[in-house]
């Protein structure tokens, strides 16, 4: 057949008479006259033929899903999408949701976790001591300072004993952006400034949260007493963590830009008392 193949396409340009022999039938042979190059042009277009009426059919029916799987990929990946926004949502409800269930815990059991300043004060009382007694002068001055500042013993004044907490100055210095807003879901007010800038605590207290969401960023909250709890968001850095006391100005951290719900540089200040949002103006001296 090769042989075949390859003398018709040497003689495609001539006139060749093909002549089939029939054992059974002696005498009557069939004779066909034909030139090779019409034979394999008229082969050429109907495969092309042939190849189009395939693609169209591929392209045309739900066959062609059979081979083109572009629809499928993209459900995948809206898919893939999906399942990380969802993993994201997830991981920032559980933070929250921890966040709410300490607070509630707080002021569940009635817990004062703001400073004991009457200790505070046992530096003061000791010079006062020392004064009506010299003899006293000699053991006080053998005391580490540092060890006892370190230790939340020393205060500057007998009036911080008591001294309100609020209204207080505002954690940072900056414009305010964004008011409270609650029925937005917006529970307290934003501060824009640079990043990195300091922002303090605004009454004596105890951390109670100090974390990463991916909502927010960095956040950390602070218990004061009256069922006061004051939180800070999207924050760059964090230098207290949960468990620490803490004192009215004390800084907490670092303003940022973290969080994805972040639109830039500014820290988000909210007040709650008993687990109700409050407005953070009513508490500062603006």
């Amino acid at each position: 057949m090769k042989s075949f193949i390859k003398r018709l396409f040497k003689d495609r340009h001539k006139t060749v008479e093909i002549i089939l022999l029939d054992d059974t039938k002696p005498g009557q042979d069939d004779s066909y006259r034909l030139k090779p190059n019409n034979l394999f042009i008229s082969f050429t277009v109907l495969s092309i033929i042939f190849s189009i009426i395939v693609a169209l059919v591929f392209m045309l029916t739900p066959l062609g899903g059979l081979l083109y799987n572009t629809d499928e990929v993209e459900i995948r990946r809206e898919i893939q999408n999906i399942s990380e926004r969802i993993l994201s949502l997830q991981d920032s409800l559980d933070v929250r949701d921890q966040q709410l269930r300490e607070i509630k815990e707080v002021i569940r059991l009635n817990q004062d976790t703001t400073l004991a300043l009457n200790e505070r004060l046992t530096s003061v009382s000791v010079a006062n001591e020392r004064d009506n007694n010299p003899g006293l002068s000699q053991n006080f001055d053998n005391l580490n300072v540092f060890e006892q500042f370190d230790n939340g013993n020393l205060v500057s004044a007998n009036i911080l004993a008591n001294a309100p907490d609020f209204p207080t100055r505002t954690p940072a210095q900056g414009t305010r952006t964004r008011g409270y807003e609650p029925l937005e879901g917006h529970f307290g007010i934003d501060i824009a400034t640079k990043e990195n800038e300091i922002f303090m605590n605004v009454a004596d207290g105890t951390v109670i949260s100090s974390s990463w969401t991916i909502d927010f960023g960095y956040v950390i909250s602070v218990q004061h007493k009256d069922g006061l709890v004051s939180t800070y968001k999207h924050c760059s850095k964090l230098y207290k963590t949960k468990g620490e006391k803490v004192l009215k100005g004390d800084v907490l951290g670092l303003i940022g830009n973290t969080g994805v719900s972040s639109s830039g540089p500014h820290l988000h200040f909210e007040i709650w008392k008993n687990g109700i949002s409050q407005n953070p103006l009513a508490y500062l001296i603006y």
